[in-house]
């Protein structure tokens, strides 16, 4: 392991300073896991051979270590079986910290929710586009929708049930950029839907919507079975600001907050 040199030295604030040892190995760490074919919950070697493979100190290697806890990229398992767990990054883990920082900035929920009825008709078209939809596409989406209409009694699954649906067309749009950035978009919408459902009051009647809803769901995958990708667009543009209506009413001026923990 080479000490700092001046082709990895970084600028911050006009002042020029070489890496760290320490930062060096936790950036080869970083990359073996992320682009080394690792899998989530894989182990590291163990710290003994680290130390021999990058001839670096106990002291230097506990802090590279340090850095990658600190970006969650791996966690210390105690036991025999123990070592370097690593963390794969997931969409709830982005979500986590793009809260934080929408939540910094007081972000109001009514920006959050104008995002993703934005974007959200732009995955539901694009699943009308895919030419494999008859196969990867509209099986899924028939089954999310069949559940949600075995859950209309239960308005908190209802409503669970069918944040499913809507997540399946970002997740089925076919394009990983977008899967991701309204991925963490909707799941932090979502956690502020929960919150609001798990808020109604007991006898509230939702039946009419209820139907509605399921109306518009079986009606969108008609349209991407059929590649309609404009008629797709526009329904879902309709349906998710009528669906976003009863939390943002219910909710008025309030800011979007961050995932808890064991979200």
């Amino acid at each position: 392991m080479s000490t700092a040199t001046p082709g990895s030295a970084r600028s911050t604030g006009g002042r020029v300073r070489g890496l760290s040892v320490a930062e060096e190995l936790a950036n080869v760490l970083r990359d073996r896991i992320l682009d080394g074919g690792m899998r989530d919950g894989d182990l590291l070697p163990k710290q003994s051979e680290l130390l021999v493979e990058y001839q670096v100190g106990q002291t230097t290697l506990r802090q590279a270590i340090r850095i990658l806890e600190t970006e969650g990229l791996v966690s210390v398992r105690r036991g025999n079986t123990g070592g370097l767990a690593v963390q794969l990054p997931s969409e709830v883990d982005a979500a986590r910290t793009f809260g934080l920082v929408l939540r910094s900035r007081r972000v109001p929920l009514e920006d959050l929710a104008a995002a993703v009825r934005n974007l959200e008709p732009t995955c539901a078209g694009m699943c009308a586009a895919r030419e494999d939809r008859a196969v990867e596409v509209v099986p899924r989406l028939r089954e999310l929708h069949a559940r949600s209409v075995e859950l209309t009694d239960d308005l908190p699954a209802f409503v669970r049930a069918c944040r499913d649906f809507h997540e399946g067309l970002v997740e089925l749009c076919g394009n990983t950029t977008m899967q991701l950035l309204l991925g963490t978009a909707e799941t932090l919408w979502s956690a502020h839907e929960h919150h609001w459902v798990d808020e109604v009051p007991e006898g509230s009647d939702f039946t009419e919507r209820i139907r509605a809803g399921l109306d518009v769901h079986r009606e969108l995958v008609d349209l991407i079975a059929a590649g309609d990708v404009d008629g797709t667009h526009g329904l879902a543009r309709r349906h998710v600001e009528f669906a976003q209506s009863h939390p943002l009413e219910a909710r008025p001026g309030h800011a979007v907050g961050s995932l808890t923990a064991h979200h």
